[in-house]
């Protein structure tokens, strides 16, 4: 799959593109298929432990009542669920699709044949209302993976189009060209460290990225985002992705740099924040 020239410099300019009919109405149908088979599967399991739940009360509505019912009564068959989803050969084909990596490399600068590393490729799944406050602040995703690896992510809605009422992603347009300023610790009413201060989202204008069913957004790893507001009622599934640059001479597999991660981390932000001062 080959960019042109305009999509390239407004990826450079505004740190995102999304891309039109991109996965087919077959590859989603088969995602679709498959999750519904797990998800019945966990019906039948829960209807076993809890004679309230019926799976014929399911039958058409798993994606959205099936999993807010699973949510009401133990939370750990949806995680089963997310568990299992991103390793099946449905989603595989999905987040490994060749055109995803064709597209990176040439907003990379790379060969368009290169290889990335494909990592943290998962299925989220966001209730209505994010009942376990898994919503992250206002946030840049390099403190979050290989510290000063260069990497490109995708998130694209799997089963409803990603609106702004079911939570959409939200983007600071152009914010990707420098690294923000930001907390190291959990900020109040936050889980996670790393959230962006305020102060530099008010820099930026803001916008939604609303997307159909087989649209991919692709955007730079210091593009500040974070996830709307579930209000809806349903569940919204996306596909979430990072793609490392293996060119990059800081690069290291992630899997061999879980000891003392936090500290890792730690010593990347202060260092980041330490030369930016001086």
């Amino acid at each position: 799959m080959t960019l042109d020239k305009a999509e390239i410099d407004f990826f450079n300019e505004n740190g995102y593109l999304v891309l039109s009919d991109f996965f087919q109405i077959n590859e989603l149908n088969n995602f679709k298929n498959s999750l519904r088979r797990i998800i019945l599967t966990q019906l039948k399991k829960a209807s076993k432990i809890h004679p309230q739940i019926s799976m014929a009360d399911f039958i058409g509505k798993e994606f959205d009542d099936a999993m807010i019912k699973f949510e009401e009564i133990d939370h750990q068959y949806v995680a089963d669920i997310y568990d299992t989803i991103y390793s099946t050969s449905a989603f595989l084909q999905l987040s490994s699709k060749k055109e995803i990596s064709e597209c990176i490399n040439q907003l990379l600068k790379r060969e368009v044949d290169s290889p990335l590393y494909i990592d943290q490729s998962r299925c989220r799944i966001d209730p209505p209302f994010d009942p376990h406050n898994k919503k992250c602040g206002w946030h840049q995703e390099v403190f979050y993976y290989v510290p000063n690896s260069n990497f490109v992510q995708t998130w694209a809605p799997l089963i409803h189009n990603a609106t702004k009422e079911n939570g959409a992603i939200e983007v600071c347009v152009g914010s990707h060209k420098n690294t923000a300023k930001q907390s190291c610790s959990n900020p109040k009413s936050e889980k996670y460290s790393f959230i962006v201060d305020e102060s530099e989202v008010e820099k930026f204008q803001k916008t939604t990225m609303e997307l159909k069913l087989g649209q991919p957004l692709i955007f730079n790893s210091r593009l500040i985002h974070r996830s709307g507001n579930n209000l809806s009622k349903e569940v919204r599934y996306s596909l979430v992705g990072i793609n490392h640059d293996l060119d990059n001479e800081y690069f290291i597999p992630p899997r061999f740099i879980e000891k003392d991660r936090e500290k890792k981390f730690l010593s990347y932000y202060e260092s980041t924040f330490k030369s930016s001062t001086n």
